[in-house]
């Protein structure tokens, strides 16, 4: 008569048949698993997020560079974090004072939101009035017709970089419908709708503001089914032709750079300094004969005679030097 295996040896006998991976596999899926919510599920798959942040991060190049021109200081604009998550967790999220512009996209169906920081917009508004920005805080509700009206045209800028960042993917023509500052009195899609929410963190200063971009799902879904890697590499790859020249020659000829000549350094005590009077004559350490070092954005770029042509005060290049000062 065969004997009856326990309970304990049918499992030793699956276990030494299974073999060690069989423990192996089973703990890797359990650290693979995650919590999924079934009723908000996310309809952007990984590799079309990621394309997505490539081609956002573009255009927060592009607004950094913009921002930082237009208000004369360093303005960094950081690579944003993409978001899905309902309409009404979005307004819910809002402050209950912001700045929002509706916009809509030509041959795309329902309207966008542009949402610039309340602090962010003051500090724009100072800056290009003349001042030093450090104003940032305002409890004032609505915006003046003068702060609405600069504020359109920066809008209308951040919109024409967002058309620019798009523009090897498809067409984009953003087109501002209306603007208000009461987030729960705007309505672009139902309360479940799934909204593709961009926040780009803008470092100035000393200060850190947000400007959101929010999408419809629906209103991107056309465009987002050509977001598969092998398509979007084949777009960006598309090569130069003279039209891209061109607008690249124009931007380049039309781009503003700080040009000034070091005429020499001279120490002073502050206390002297302090004293100083109308025809007094200071004496600079640098002769006559000697070159005059050349700066192109406070770096050293040429070695240069002074001297005049017709009335006005001229230099002329003598030489190229590196940031040490030495002759190339």
């Amino acid at each position: 008569m065969s004997k009856l295996l326990s309970q304990e040896e049918v499992d030793a006998l699956l276990s030494q048949e299974a073999g060690p991976e069989f423990g192996e596999d089973l703990l890797q899926k359990e650290k693979e698993a995650r919590l999924y919510d079934f009723r908000h599920p996310d309809r952007v798959s990984k590799e079309q997020l990621k394309i997505l942040r490539n081609i956002h991060d573009n255009f927060a190049r592009l607004l950094s560079t913009y921002l930082s021109n237009a208000l004369r200081t360093m303005i960094d604009v950081k690579v944003p974090t993409i978001e899905q998550v309902t309409y009404l967790e979005f307004t819910m999220s809002a402050s209950d004072f912001t700045y929002m512009y509706i916009f809509d996209i030509t041959n795309l169906d329902g309207s966008a939101i542009l949402e610039t920081d309340p602090n962010l917009s003051f500090f724009i508004i100072d800056r290009l009035f003349g001042g030093s920005g450090s104003m940032i805080n305002r409890n004032e509700g609505t915006p003046t017709i003068i702060e609405r009206s600069v504020m359109n045209n920066v809008s209308e800028r951040i919109l024409e970089y967002l058309k620019e960042a798009w523009q090897h993917i498809d067409v984009l023509q953003p087109n501002i419908l209306t603007f208000e500052t009461n987030p729960q009195l705007v309505t672009i899609a139902p309360a479940s709708e799934t909204m593709i929410v961009l926040n780009f963190p803008v470092i100035a200063r000393n200060f850190e503001f947000y400007i959101l971009l929010c999408f419809p799902y629906f209103m991107l879904e056309p465009i987002l089914k050509k977001l598969i890697s092998q398509n979007y590499m084949t777009m960006m790859k598309k090569e130069t032709n003279e039209e891209d020249v061109k607008n690249l020659t124009k931007t380049i000829e039309n781009t503003n750079i700080n040009f000034s000549v070091e005429l020499g350094k001279l120490e002073i005590d502050v206390e002297d300094f302090i004293e100083l009077e109308e025809g007094e004559i200071l004496l600079l350490n640098s002769k006559i004969k000697n070159p005059l070092i050349a700066r192109i954005q406070n770096h050293k770029k040429f070695l240069v005679s002074p001297g005049k042509k017709g009335k006005q005060r001229a230099v002329r290049i003598e030489n190229m030097i590196d940031e040490e000062g030495d002759v190339l």
